[in-house]
């Protein structure tokens, strides 16, 4: 019995990744969704102390300000759709260095991880053991209990469930380097499809190997992030709210008090499964406040990294919805789009 349960383990995950995609594709809207833009999107003015953000696929990007640097979950291995459902998936380290290379990032102080699934987990190691070696990560239990032993970077986890905020709780600011400082919010991942969110599952204990399976990187307990550049003087130079999944509200929001105190510069959303909540995006467009808006996690990660990008689906639907209750720009970058924004 135990033998074939393990031969025949693997094959569910295929049927519900492609129930998810077909249902994806089925409730796309038939209008057309705008295109992505790509190259460099320059609002700064020619300032020398702007921000830039740097899209890297999927949850990933760069926040750069100075010397201060934040990187999330950044991931580039992408394994196809069937070798995700009936085979074995791992890092793709030569692939992971290609791309990760563009950039410097050896002077990065953290990495953010939103949840663990495999698309927002699996490249860490290899990132935070390579290219940012003095990087702390950021993440719940479960992140830090995936790592475990075996990835070499367990113990740099800084583990934010116990004081992560929410929507009238203001949690605690963790402060990387002199310029940045980073509040965890309290979130859910969003359904995949009918209410069923795939992968769903906590780490409770720590793990001496690697995952094999794509089921094996459970998400956990899911957090959007607040990232603050502060001035010398301890002001607020730039916000940026992040987030690497759906949430339904009022899940994912930014404490009322701290958007009082100072709204969002920039905001990154996500477009995908935007249908299985209720208000997304326009319940965080209210809560945030933001000047303007960035797309992020909306091609197909099934599919190599390159530029231009497969679309996961046709978000023609929630791109009408943004655009009904937010006046300001908002874009979809390609791979490697740069943003380069003023500070105030």
């Amino acid at each position: 019995m135990k033998r074939k349960r393990r031969f025949f383990a693997p094959l569910w995950r295929p049927l519900l990744i492609g129930i998810f995609c077909s249902f994806v594709s089925s409730t796309s809207s038939c209008a057309t969704a705008a295109p992505a833009i790509s190259g460099v999107i320059d609002q700064s003015a020619a300032s020398e102390d702007g921000v830039r953000l740097i899209y890297l696929g999927t949850g990933g990007w760069i926040f750069e300000r100075g010397n201060d640097q934040v990187i999330t979950g950044p991931f580039f291995s992408n394994p196809g759709l069937v070798k995700t459902g009936l085979l074995p998936i791992q890092s793709d380290s030569d692939v992971v260095d290609e791309f990760m290379s563009r950039y410097d990032v050896s002077g990065a102080h953290v990495i953010l991880v939103g949840h663990a699934h495999y698309d927002h987990l699996m490249d860490v190691p290899r990132v935070a053991l390579e290219h940012a070696p003095s990087a702390r990560i950021v993440g719940s239990k479960t992140v830090k209990n995936t790592l475990g032993t075996w990835s070499g970077v367990g113990d740099r986890v800084d583990e934010v469930n116990d004081i992560a905020g929410d929507e009238s709780t203001v949690g605690t600011w963790m402060s990387y380097g002199a310029g940045v400082r980073i509040m965890a919010l309290r979130s859910l991942h969003a359904p995949h499809f009918e209410g069923y969110t795939l992968f769903k599952g906590s780490r409770v204990r720590s793990l001496n190997a690697e995952p094999r399976w794509a089921a094996e990187w459970l998400d956990g307990m899911t957090h959007a992030y607040l990232i603050d550049f502060l001035n010398p003087d301890g002001s607020i130079a730039f916000r940026i709210y992040y987030q690497d999944a759906v949430a339904p509200p009022p899940l994912g929001f930014a404490p009322e008090a701290v958007i009082r105190e100072r709204p969002v510069d920039a905001a990154i959303l996500v477009p995908a499964t935007f249908d299985q909540v209720d208000w997304h995006p326009e319940a965080f467009i209210e809560n945030l406040q933001p000047q303007r808006v960035l797309l992020g996690h909306w091609e197909n990660f099934f599919s190599p990294p390159v530029s231009p990008s497969d679309p996961l689906s046709n978000f023609a639907h929630f791109e009408s919805r943004l655009e009904r209750v937010f006046d300001g720009e908002w874009w979809k970058p390609e791979l490697w789009t740069e943003f380069r924004f003023p500070t105030r």
